[in-house]
């Protein structure tokens, strides 16, 4: 290298292997002297200028790296005969240094996410290993967006959990030295039940955040560290504002309610209905008895219109009509499915949902404030349990 306009020149090569001869070498646009150097055989990055290399080679195939070009937060090379491979988010790398390595807790500050592009990736160091780490994520107004707990130092999917239940984020690690997590920039899902098979929606996953500022709170050995960043708009997009992606945004908001809440009825009727079975077991009064399989089979007509119980396989919806809550899913993944100002329809078919919803709703507290109280005062004079949730 030359620091005097090439008067004179410096061998910059500890590190290097004597084989890898230099094809293209770039320097970071945001730090000084973070470079990065492409070979015969693969690629090297250095901290000073060249002083000292290291191979950064990670998952890339030994390969010549004919040229590479630093694309915002992105390292982009450009191979022979591997096509082009991008090392995404290189901001830590312009954090690393003897300092924040020495640190017993570092969080590196993340690059913008780009919605429907890139995911908020965050790169954390431990200084030793820890218990348990916790991300939040708040929104401008510092409302809570999402909360990650993990306690392992390496994530692990449960793979008892089929797929289509899963909400599609991992947790984040505790291992000592870099760690890393994903957020998939979605709120948080509707409520669930063990065992729900949905077809064209997915409720366990929540809505889109829409772009703006965001934080990002990680606490670790007793520690707390924070960076603002802030989601982007998908520049790819024509004629699609922020303000539309706001608006869908607030509707899938509102569908994803309704879901929980019908989702949220299922779940309690099944804790009443084995209480009621229960009761009748151990019941001779035949009056008493036809009562509460009057009480039974109101709730079990409320859940099938609330969910489809037949559903027992991933494949049972092509036999089985779908109910409410997989129509106000679909409903959801139709309004989410792209980044655009929802249409009109959707609000017309979100309001028709919405009072077949209602009417169920209402239905089963009436039993719940009525037949069920009443049956309740029945059951203790006969020396059995009330039924409750």
């Amino acid at each position: 290298k030359t620091t005097d306009y090439g008067k004179t020149w410096t061998k910059i090569i500890k590190g290097i292997k004597p084989q890898d001869f230099a094809r293209s070498i770039r320097e970071d646009h945001q730090k000084k002297g973070l470079l990065f150097l492409g070979t015969e055989n693969g690629v090297y990055v250095s901290f000073d200028a060249g002083e000292n290399w290291q191979s950064l080679q990670l998952n890339l195939p030994v390969t010549p790296i004919r040229d590479l070009v630093i694309k915002n937060d992105d390292v982009v090379l450009g191979t022979h005969g591997r096509s082009f491979w991008i090392l995404d988010d290189i901001a830590p790398l312009r954090e690393l240094n003897e300092t924040t390595a020495s640190f017993k807790f570092h969080l590196f500050k993340p690059a913008n996410p780009i919605r429907g592009i890139y995911n908020l990736n965050l790169q954390y160091h431990l200084g030793e290993k820890a218990d348990s780490v916790e991300v939040k994520i708040l929104d401008a107004s510092g409302q809570l967006v999402q909360k990650f707990i993990g306690n392992q130092e390496i994530f692990k999917q449960d793979n008892s959990i089929p797929y289509w239940e899963r909400d599609g984020n991992t947790k984040p690690t505790t291992a000592k030295g870099i760690n890393s997590f994903s957020w998939n920039l979605r709120y948080e899902g509707a409520s669930t039940f063990p065992g729900m098979i949905i077809w064209s929606g997915r409720p366990q996953v929540g809505p889109k955040a829409v772009p703006g500022k965001y934080k990002v709170i990680v606490k670790a050995n007793g520690l707390e560290k924070e960076h603002e960043f802030e989601i982007n708009i998908d520049p790819n997009l024509k004629g699609i504002t922020v303000d539309d992606l706001k608006k869908q945004f607030q509707l899938a908001m509102q569908i994803k309610e309704k879901e929980s809440a019908a989702n949220e009825a299922v779940k309690e009727i099944r804790k009443l209905k084995p209480q009621l079975e229960s009761n009748k077991t151990n019941l001779k009064d035949s009056v008493l008895v036809k009562e509460i399989n009057s009480v039974l089979m109101s709730l079990i007509k409320i859940e099938e219109d609330l969910y489809q119980v037949r559903n027992q396989s991933g494949q049972d919806p092509l036999n089985f009509p779908i109910k409410l809550n997989n129509r106000l899913s679909s409903l959801r993944r139709s309004v989410e499915t792209g980044d655009a100002r929802p249409t009109d329809a959707s609000y017309v078919v979100l309001a028709e949902l919405s009072k077949e919803l209602t009417i169920l709703l209402d239905a089963k507290a009436f039993i719940q404030n009525n037949s069920l109280k009443t049956l309740n005062e029945k059951l203790v004079k006969a020396g059995l349990k009330s039924i409750t949730l």
